[in-house]
């Protein structure tokens, strides 16, 4: 069975090749959040921001302000981090920066430090946000997909 992860890198990947305002963001995870599939076709429309969550939010903000459709793939548990940037310069703003979530709910392998089980709860109240939660892979592709045009609420 194919995960979450080569799933997304795969659908996002075929999307790249049709649209150069495609864009993906990562943390220092272009491995575990599939970006790197992505880098590999298409490295002028990937970004590896490092260890900086914050930045990579605000990164894909100034994206998407600026007409590009930016994919922030990001493990849910370090989304915290970029909260203030998710209210501040995405939500307030009305700018459709995806985030692609990676890692959301119990994760054994990767240990309780990278548990995103808080998301939901703190993504959900929050303005202009649309929430996509696939049930499986068809689901994901159809999401990836919908959300790469999709510009309103996000």
């Amino acid at each position: 069975m194919p995960s979450y992860t080569s799933v997304f890198a795969d659908s996002l990947t075929d999307l790249a090749a049709k649209d150069k305002r495609i864009v993906a963001i990562t943390a220092a995870m272009p491995s575990g959040t599939g970006l790197d599939k992505m880098a590999n076709s298409f490295p002028e429309q990937v970004f590896d921001v490092g260890i900086a969550e914050q930045h990579a939010v605000t990164f894909a903000a100034g994206m998407a302000a600026e007409g590009m459709r930016p994919f922030c793939a990001i493990y849910s548990t370090f989304l915290q981090r970029g909260y203030d940037q998710v209210i501040h310069d995405v939500c307030l703003q009305n700018l459709p920066v995806r985030f692609a979530i990676d890692r959301a709910g119990l994760v054994g392998a990767d240990g309780a430090t990278h548990a995103g089980i808080y998301d939901l709860a703190y993504l959900c109240c929050l303005p202009n946000m649309t929430i996509m939660c696939p049930a499986d892979e068809a689901e994901l592709v159809h999401m990836t997909n919908t959300a790469a045009f999709f510009d309103d609420g996000l």
